[in-house]
């Protein structure tokens, strides 16, 4: 996955933003917080990592597949399919 390593700004902010998601339900969990807080919370971060997920599963098959130069019409076709089940599956 190197075309990941061209410019990962937009999904380390997500990563730092999940990162603060947890330590937040870590807090919660700490100092003995409400069950339905936390549960609130911990759906926030399983949302959050979803998306990030979700990004990364896109670019990735966008980079090797839709993008190649090797790729043919029923590749991208194929590639497509692949990419709108992953946006159905990861909302």
């Amino acid at each position: 996955m190197a075309h990941l390593t061209e410019d990962n700004s937009k999904i380390l902010k997500r990563v730092r933003r999940l990162k603060g998601q947890l330590e937040g339900v870590e807090k919660m969990l700490a100092e003995g917080a409400d069950c339905y807080a936390v549960l609130q919370n911990a759906a926030a971060c399983r949302g959050a990592f979803n998306s990030l997920m979700r990004e990364l599963i896109l670019d990735h098959v966008e980079h090797h597949l839709v993008q190649s130069d090797e790729a043919t019409d029923e590749i991208r076709e194929t590639a497509q399919e692949i990419q709108d089940i992953v946006k159905s599956f990861l909302k």
